[in-house]
């Protein structure tokens, strides 16, 4: 979501994490194992083939799994986005290419499986482009007509909030207005031909219909709440396997509701993981595990279990506001948005 005060400066999170932490279960890829041993040659021959087994069993056993893991990840750069602005969301639609929103430059750029850039779409009448989402041929994005940044500080109130829903050509066919202390911010498909859409002031939770393009209110909770209107509550969203799942920003935390059959919410919302380095949109892979991406330059990408456990799936990678899992399952994107120059889509194999 959109920079503040709030979410710069993060102090460099802890290689181990305050919380539980599991052993990595990915195992190295060609990664080489060496060992040293204090025994001479002489004694070393006389070991016979079962004991040497066993030595060399012990030694992996004790080696943190971790580092092994992360000897055989490796972030690669999928395209070069000509911007020097601020990346904010994606989307990989049916035929893999992946569009992506420029915040405040106000672009949405296309990327081609084959890395190919092009501008898509411009939004010069708003401030900020967040949010997107692809159904049926047509594009849904979150916008604002006014910028946060005031005289007086940073106000999330009264940005002017829209839902823009373009058609495949890049055109706006529709713009359909929030209230006014609306924030429209992460999107993503439910499953029932609708886009859920954080709205990070009011501390709920919006679907939109593109066929009637109505908005509705789909739930309200202080799960998605924010402490003020200097700072951003809800924020990323996705869904898998028939739960939502949320992040909040103020509260560095991310939570998860249960979605019925027909597409409603069903109990209550449960903490998933807080104490979090950050708290901004995330991927959801197909077995429940969230991947966030670094909250700043440099800071670690964050892997988060399917029960809360937390640790460091790479220990430093370029910052990132989104992420997606790919279709297939077998890679996680994200688009830079603090690099110096112009920004990139990355992506890193995931176990």
């Amino acid at each position: 979501m959109m920079e503040s005060p709030h979410c710069t400066g993060l102090p460099r999170f802890p290689k181990r994490l305050n919380h539980p932490t599991v052993p990595l279960s990915v195992e190295p890829r060609g990664a080489a194992i060496q060992f040293t041993t204090s025994l001479n040659e002489e004694a070393f021959k006389m070991l016979n083939y079962t004991r040497s087994v066993a030595i060399i069993a012990a030694l992996v056993i004790a080696a943190p799994s971790s580092v092994w893991a992360q000897q055989s990840r490796t972030l690669e750069t999928v395209a070069t986005i000509p911007s020097n602005g601020f990346n904010e969301n994606l989307f990989q639609t049916s035929d893999g290419t992946i569009y992506v929103t420029g915040a405040f430059e106000g672009n949405l750029w296309k990327i081609s499986p084959s890395g190919a850039v092009e501008k898509f779409a411009s939004f010069p009448d708003h401030a900020t482009i967040l949010g997107i989402a692809h159904i049926n041929d047509i594009f849904v994005l979150g916008a604002h007509k006014r910028t946060f940044q005031t005289a007086a500080g940073v106000d999330f109130s009264n940005l002017g909030s829209e839902v823009l829903v373009l058609d495949k050509n890049g055109k706006i066919t529709a713009t359909v207005p929030g209230n006014k202390n609306d924030v429209f911010n992460g999107m993503t498909l439910d499953g029932h031909g609708n886009v859920l859409i954080t709205d990070s002031l009011a501390g709920s939770i919006w679907r939109f219909d593109p066929v009637s393009k109505k908005l509705s209110l789909w739930a309200k909770d202080d799960a998605l709440s924010s402490p003020s209107t200097a700072s951003l509550g809800a924020n990323g969203i996705k869904v898998v396997d028939n739960w939502v799942y949320v992040a909040n920003k103020a509260q560095l935390a991310v939570y998860r509701v249960r979605m019925s059959a027909n597409g409603d919410v069903e109990g209550p919302f449960m903490l998933v993981a807080d104490g979090l380095p950050g708290a901004d949109d995330f991927a959801v892979a197909p077995d429940g595990t969230i991947y966030m991406p670094p909250a700043e330059q440099g800071a670690a990408l964050i892997r988060i279990s399917s029960n809360g456990e937390v640790d460091e799936f790479l220990e430093s990678a370029p910052f990132g506001s989104s992420a997606i899992v790919s279709a297939d399952g077998k890679w996680l994107y994200w688009a830079t948005g603090r690099e110096p120059k112009e920004q990139r889509l990355v992506r890193i194999a995931l176990p």
